[in-house]
């Protein structure tokens, strides 16, 4: 039954996918073994070493990183699919086509979120108006102090050049345009900024008031006078393209190593400030948003999603503290490092990732997901790191890329194009306190629920995708398992087989909302719980057999060590003394393993039976029926 702790949950279905998968790994083993007459320990000993050397890095993972809900479905995944496999290849290009496939979706948690973050009914209205928004509160992150054409700009800019009115419509290219040009757009352009439907929406203009840079917005009217917010918002939001893929790769390899930065010569406190939105954004995506209230404390699995965010959440640990001071540090000295190589700190060839990145911009739709993957390897690819030994880090790079994957989606959903018609209503409708957001940091923090809800359902896209990978390894070790019950226990009817492969294609309930953590830890721990209880209650053993069975002589844990000993002497495990005389204690621990459990069997052990009801015969007789109880 699962736990109301989700910290438990996660556990718990680690360890059934691991018992699974090791089941099926040992099995093969033991199989081929067991065709060979003696052989030695060395194949025994190197699983065992794999499996403590995995113990080892689950355990150093766990306490580097605390981890949100993508992470731990990433954890199982490595399970399910399997030691020394592509899997993390795999899964980088799932998530790269992801991005491709969500786009619509994105757009609509935009609008969605965009509007509940204004706090509008559907007849809320704004009158025609000027508004002056300071430049620094939609552009945190400095991008249009950087030109579109430069190494940098042709990551982070729309690929399409500025065509008036055509959608999708570059609003970071027109916003960088503004400042260079002084003018409103409806000079330069020869028309106010119109929405999808057609009517104008607003003009904007670069101005500095004070020596603050600011810029003009002059909202007009609508058709029919009728200035509905909701309806301000969802026809600008339809002219724009929200994200590209060159611009998440693009945040995702900022996030691993900084490359935009160092590319663009940006200062440390625009990287303090990106990697306390990185903490925060990982918070976020660590909050649950089940039904009831999950009990855990450990810092590790789902917060509690508990309605308004703690004042607490937005402050930083001492474990956070000193990993911003190593970013900052790695930054200084334009270096990479990984937990999986804490020796080395890597040089990185900013400038080359950069210019692999933008030139996606040429690359055909179709080409488009290998492309990025290429310009993704980029960094691994720096020839600085093949002088003297390369470590040998593929893997984790390609892993560290899944974990940012995420936050690189985000990123490319905070940028100015995207916030500009949040602060434009903002204003209209008199609120102030977007005016303090000055940082990436500040924004969230300012900006909470939007940002907590828009997060997490993003996150949630990518989860799916997940959940849905580690769902079909987990059927896969389910009918190798099915497959061996099967064999074991031959006098069972097979049809019950064919019948659980069909209950596990029918999924044991949906999942309705994949921010709902216990949800999907539920069903795989379903999943697992149908195929290990298979057998359980579904055959029957013929009735002369029961009848038999009382001349049996029942377990004897004599019989059971011989049998031990001889199937550990079918696999080639030494059974007799060691060298040097002293008993085997490997081997009599497995005696003494039988005995205590025959002892706890012998003393407390029972078997409950059901009996239907008897039929009675015209000669008053009863049929038979099976009233004692066998344990198979």
């Amino acid at each position: 039954m699962p736990s109301i702790d989700l910290k438990v949950d996660y556990d718990k279905l680690k360890d059934k996918v691991n018992s699974s998968k090791s089941y099926n790994d040992l099995k093969t083993k033991y199989d081929e073994l067991s065709k060979k007459a003696g052989g030695t320990l060395d194949n025994l000993q190197s699983l065992y070493a794999e499996s403590l050397s995995g113990i080892k890095e689950k355990k150093e993972a766990f306490e580097k990183k605390i981890k949100n809900q993508f992470d731990e479905l990433l954890d199982i995944n490595k399970i399910t699919s399997g030691k020394g496999s592509n899997s993390a290849k795999y899964i980088k290009k799932l998530l790269i086509q992801t991005v491709k496939n969500i786009q619509p979706k994105i757009s609509e948690i935009l609008i969605m979120e965009s509007i509940n973050v204004l706090g509008c009914d559907q007849t809320q209205t704004y009158n025609p108006q000027d508004i002056y928004i300071p430049v620094q509160s939609l552009d945190f992150t400095s991008l249009l102090k950087i030109d579109p054409s430069s190494r940098v700009g042709r990551v982070f800019y729309e690929k399409d050049a500025i065509v008036v009115q055509n959608n999708p419509f570059p609003m970071n290219r027109e916003l960088y345009q503004r400042i260079q040009s002084g003018q409103p757009y409806s000079v330069d352009n020869g028309q106010l900024y119109k929405g999808a439907s057609g009517q104008d929406l607003f003009d904007i203009q670069y101005v500095e008031v004070g020596g603050v840079p600011y810029f003009k917005v002059t909202l007009v009217n609508r058709n029919n006078n009728i200035n509905r917010v909701k309806e301000f918002m969802i026809d600008y939001y339809k002219t724009l393209q929200p994200i590209e893929l060159k611009g998440v790769i693009g945040k995702i390899m900022e996030s691993l190593c900084k490359s935009a930065s160092l590319s663009a010569d940006l200062g440390i406190t625009q990287v303090e400030d990106a990697t306390k939105f990185d903490i925060i954004v990982s918070r976020i995506l660590g909050l649950c948003f089940d039904n009831r209230q999950e009990i855990d404390t450990s810092g590790i699995a789902k917060i509690a999603e508990l309605g308004d965010i703690e004042k607490g959440f937005f402050e930083f640990t001492e474990m956070d503290l000193r990993q911003i001071n190593e970013t900052i540090a790695n930054f200084q000295l334009g270096v990479v490092e990984y937990l999986e190589c804490t020796t080395a700190k890597l040089p990185v060839n900013a400038d080359d990732i950069n210019d692999a990145i933008a030139n996606l911009i040429y690359v055909p739709d179709e080409q488009i997901v290998d492309a990025a993957i290429a310009a993704s390897n980029t960094l691994a690819n720096n020839p600085a790191w093949q002088f003297g030994v390369r470590p040998n880090i593929d893997g984790a790079i390609d892993t560290s890329f899944i974990q940012q994957f995420v936050q690189g989606v985000v990123g490319a959903v905070v940028l100015p194009k995207l916030l500009l018609p949040i602060f434009i209503m903002l204003y209209s409708l008199g609120e102030t306190f977007q005016s303090a957001v000055d940082s990436m940091y500040s924004f969230i923090k300012n900006f909470k629920e939007y940002a907590k809800n828009l997060i997490s359902k993003i996150g949630a896209l990518f989860v799916e995708e997940l959940f849905e990978l580690i769902k079909k390894d987990i059927k896969q070790l389910i009918i190798q398992i099915i497959n061996d019950i099967s064999k074991e226990i031959r006098i069972k009817k097979q049809v019950i087989i064919l019948k659980l492969v069909g209950i596990l294609l029918a999924v044991a309930q949906f999942v309705t909302d994949f921010r709902k953590c216990k949800s999907v830890v539920d069903e795989l721990l379903n999943l697992l719980s149908l195929a290990l209880n298979s057998a359980n209650g579904q055959t029957q053993i013929p009735l002369p057999l029961l009848f038999a069975s009382q001349l049996l002589d029942g377990y004897s844990e004599t019989r059971a060590f011989i049998n031990v000993i001889e199937e550990l002497q079918k696999i080639g495990i030494p059974t007799g003394d060691l060298p040097d005389g002293s008993p085997n204690l490997e081997v009599l621990s497995k005696f003494a393993t039988i005995k205590g459990m025959n002892l706890e069997e012998t003393e407390n052990g029972k078997v409950q039976v059901a009996v239907g009801p008897l039929t009675i015969t015209p000669a008053g007789l009863t049929v038979p029926q099976s009233v004692f109880g066998k344990k198979l």
